[in-house]
């Protein structure tokens, strides 16, 4: 089949549907495709909705109907590199909040737009990075080693390959994987409290090698029994529960929902988000409910998939206000010059990774600690 008759299938399934990672999903396994040429397909569908506005622009005064044919011309002619136009939102492609956030910071807005690499995250208990690498390359994919010692960096037609189905890695972004890095060095019972699919859960285990006891708890029944699945096929050893512990942890870690929107590099649809919606409040409740969890002197690591500031710093600013935490210094941590620090936590920063924020949080001992605004 005709690689651009696909793209233009794709494209005008996310049209009508929204969510672009699942009509890519949809359509390109039976596409008949080889992985190059479903790479080229998934690029061109990225660029898509990745320049969706400024290409809206585009269309709209040159008197073009809005098609799925037209927008996959723009994005194989590369129309974003040559169109000249005042406005931030358009020239950025993002929308009026996401402007307001970023105008003073071009170099993020500039990151976001970039075409990422898919990463992988190695499974040593099944597998290492050498066979990893081999695999990939005689499926003629690329294969890179990356900053993090799980993170193999590959193309995005990567999670289709043998690694992925025997299990010996799994996609995952490199900013969650240092996430799982950070929590196994800070004790040996651990909690991960929003666990949604184990994603993190299955990189702890690999990373320690099944040495720590590692619970996993999410809301969503049929993503504890995905996990359970994976844990399975992973080798993981993992207490997947269907309530909140009762046990005290060393550290919980929060993953919590987000606007996603420091995940736009591979989910560009992120850029287009409103305003931080109900988040901040559900942020603030799990860490509330997962606080319960800490013993003292443990640690609640907070983490989230944006930069907003009222789902990062205000969050964490209002939490401790109200609770027997305190924020505790990065700078002992691994991989610290990944990180650049704020008053309340940190924004990771690796070179081909998704940019999250951070916050150790650690649980006091004894009597109540009074903090002033």
């Amino acid at each position: 089949m005709d690689l651009k008759t696909v793209a233009v299938q794709v494209v005008n399934k996310y049209l009508k549907k929204k969510n672009m990672a699942m009509c890519l999903r949809d359509i390109l396994p039976r596409s008949g495709l080889s992985f190059s040429d479903r790479q080229y397909v998934a690029d061109i569908v990225h660029d898509v909705v990745r320049w969706k506005k400024l290409y809206d622009d585009i269309l709209e005064k040159t008197d073009i109907v809005k098609s799925a044919d037209a927008y996959v011309n723009l994005a194989i002619a590369e129309k974003q590199n040559s169109w000249s136009t005042d406005s931030f939102e358009i020239k950025h492609s993002v929308s009026p909040y996401v402007a307001s956030i970023l105008k003073n910071k071009i170099k993020w807005i500039k990151y976001l737009n970039e075409k990422p690499p898919t990463t992988l995250c190695i499974n040593f208990n099944k597998s290492n990075a050498n066979e990893v690498i081999n695999i990939l390359e005689t499926e003629g994919l690329p294969a890179e080693k990356s900053n993090i010692e799980t993170a193999i960096l590959t193309s995005s037609v990567g999670r289709y390959s043998t690694v992925i189905t025997k299990n010996f890695a799994h996609v995952q972004d490199e900013s969650s994987q240092l996430i799982s890095f950070l929590v196994v060095s800070l004790g040996d019972y651990i909690l991960d409290f929003c666990a949604g699919n184990g994603g993190k859960s299955l990189a702890m285990a690999s990373i320690s090698m099944n040495s720590k006891k590692i619970y996993a708890f999410d809301i969503n029944p049929k993503k504890r029994l995905v996990l359970e699945k994976r844990l399975k096929d992973y080798n993981a050893e993992i207490i997947v529960t269907d309530k909140p512990s009762n046990k005290k942890f060393d550290v919980v870690l929060v993953d919590a929902p987000c606007t996603g929107i420091g995940a736009a590099r591979r989910n560009p649809e992120a850029k287009y988000v409103e305003g931080p919606g109900d988040y901040p409040d559900m942020q603030q409740k799990i860490l509330d409910d997962a606080a319960k969890k800490v013993k003292p002197g443990g640690f609640l690591f907070y983490s989230v998939c944006t930069f907003t500031p009222s789902e990062t710093n205000e969050v964490v600013k209002k939490f401790i206000k109200e609770k027997d935490f305190k924020v505790t210094n990065l700078n002992n941590l691994n991989y610290n010059k990944f990180l650049k620090k704020t008053r309340y936590g940190a924004f990771i920063f690796l070179p081909k990774a998704d940019i999250f924020f951070i916050s150790l949080l650690k649980k006091q001992e004894g009597e109540t600690v009074i903090y002033s605004k």
